[in-house]
């Protein structure tokens, strides 16, 4: 097999692989559930900022939130970038579960989302 053929293949195999994550990540397709949050060292993520009306703020989720797995997967040691852009954002209509652990709460809570488009009014986010 030639290089070039070789490479065209390879390409083609790869733009397979990740067409279904750049198609929940573009266009109208595209959703979120509406939260801001800063990575902590270990990997999990505190809530930050809720999108006013999105879906994380409808369920109930609160600032310093924190959110220990995504749909069953421990945020832990997990990378940043990609649980945000790879789990949590996806395409529009899609669910998401999350777990989290509330300050001052023992028992986890489980928030089960629905991934939407999300318009961000003036202010941008809840206070």
């Amino acid at each position: 097999m030639s290089a070039l053929r070789l490479c065209i293949y390879s390409l083609c195999f790869c733009l397979a692989l990740l067409a279904p994550a750049l198609a929940g990540n573009s266009g109208r397709n595209f959703g979120g559930v509406g939260i801001d949050g800063d990575p902590w060292a270990d990997g999990q993520i505190v809530v930050k900022q809720l999108v006013a009306g999105g879906p994380a703020h409808l369920a109930g989720m609160q600032v310093g939130d924190i959110i220990t797995h995504i749909d069953g997967k421990p945020t832990r040691g997990s990378n940043f970038s990609q649980m945000v852009n790879y789990r949590l954002r996806g395409q529009a209509g899609t669910k998401v579960v999350l777990r989290v652990r509330r300050p001052g709460t023992s028992r986890p809570l489980i928030f089960e989302l629905t991934r939407r488009q999300l318009v961000l009014p003036k202010g941008g986010k809840s206070p």
